[in-house]
């Protein structure tokens, strides 16, 4: 009966996709659990996920891009087990957050790898399929910086609050976070 409820509900969306990442080592007992309570978490955590992608990928890109550097860093960015394994889901007052990992954090490596695993599978399956449109948001930001006559900032802090409101925009873009004056995390 569930097979066949499966089967019904595969062919009403017939454009629905996504990736399953699984590791080299799969221990069912061990990791299934681990593995779906991380992997439910992150479903809320949406425009987190693509505000460190994104984020990572104007770094990495500097100011003067084209726009093959915005693709070649998005095709690989789901990749980069060091930029999810450096933030931490935690479970707080009754809602999950993603912070920057302390070096402190009493996460386990176990829990570490699955966190980064559904960060990872959430990235392959939000910030791939969207690359087009965040190259878009990304390459209109860079054409209104360079139309723009106010000088470029010496200041650390407005540097870093520009650089956040752009990532923003560019999540907004592709849906991921609400505008700016509904600050409300993810859809």
């Amino acid at each position: 009966r569930a097979l066949a409820l499966a089967g019904v509900m595969l062919a009403l969306a017939p454009g629905a996709s996504a990736t399953v990442r699984m590791p080299e080592e799969f221990n069912v007992e061990k990791d299934f659990p681990e593995k779906e309570k991380w992997r439910d978490a992150v479903k809320h955590l949406r425009c987190e996920i693509c505000k460190i992608t994104v984020g990572h990928t104007m770094e990495a890109i500097g100011e003067n891009f084209l726009e093959d550097d915005v693709y070649d860093q998005l095709e690989k960015i789901c990749d980069v087990s060091q930029l999810y394994g450096d933030h931490e889901l935690r479970h707080v007052d009754g809602k999950f957050e993603l912070i920057k990992a302390e070096a402190t954090s009493e996460r386990t490596e176990h829990t570490k790898r699955w966190q980064t695993h559904a960060m990872q599978e959430l990235c392959d399956n939000i910030i791939r399929p969207a690359d087009d449109d965040i190259k878009d948001a990304l390459m209109i930001l860079k054409r209104r910086k360079q139309k723009s006559k106010k000088p470029k900032t010496t200041d650390a802090a407005a540097a870093a609050s520009e650089r956040d409101a752009d990532v923003h925009t560019a999540c907004e873009k592709i849906r991921l976070c609400k505008p700016m004056g509904k600050r409300g995390a993810e859809l």
